[in-house]
């Protein structure tokens, strides 16, 4: 989707305040069965750094297997790769939509609250993280960036340029080489050559 401006920076603002929401509520849910305070939050903490490891394979395979392969989102995305400094993404009401009804809400009917809002709350976070750096590879080349966004970004350009398919990963290259697609530096010397 080719959003407005505002509705592209939205993100960046919106998650960060569901996100806060979410916590708030999970840290200070009283269901944590008996358990101190400090071992219930130790807990949660836990659970949503578990959440934000799953944004990351989430990432990958929807990145791979979706907006590269299927019918209605591949021309989508084939949009961003063709003008990949355009402000082109989901808005946020539905990419918070999305998460809340295809993860939090299932997962809660499953193993309960806490663990839903925690695992959502990592889940989320790494939603936004992979925007923002996103945004930061795409948008900010010219800009001296801390060594893990020059990284990623040179990471994440040979997604766009090389003939190979493969660096899924936004956030992570760990996917990548788990799955076998990591695009490495020589081996896009060696195709070019």
């Amino acid at each position: 989707m080719r959003p407005s401006k505002l509705t592209y920076y939205a993100d960046f603002v919106v998650y960060p305040a569901v996100i806060v929401g979410l916590a708030a509520v999970g840290v200070t849910h009283a269901g944590w069965a008996g358990r101190t305070e400090w071992l219930a939050l130790t807990e949660w903490l836990a659970v949503a750094a578990a959440g934000f490891v799953i944004w990351t394979l989430l990432e990958y395979i929807l990145h791979r297997a979706v907006l590269h392969r299927k019918t209605y989102f591949a021309p989508m995305h084939g949009e961003h790769h063709s003008a990949p400094l355009s402000f082109i993404g989901t808005p946020a009401w539905v990419s918070v939509s999305v998460l809340t009804a295809g993860f939090l809400l299932p997962v809660w009917l499953w193993v309960g609250f806490e663990i839903a809002d925690g695992l959502t709350v990592g889940v989320m976070t790494g939603y936004w993280w992979y925007g923002l750096v996103h945004h930061i590879v795409h948008h900010h080349s010219s800009t001296p960036s801390p060594s893990y966004f020059n990284g990623l970004r040179a990471w994440h350009m040979r997604h766009h340029y090389s003939p190979k398919s493969g660096n899924f990963g936004v956030t992570t290259p760990l996917w990548d080489h788990v799955f076998g697609t990591a695009i490495s530096s020589r081996s896009k010397a060696t195709a070019s050559s």
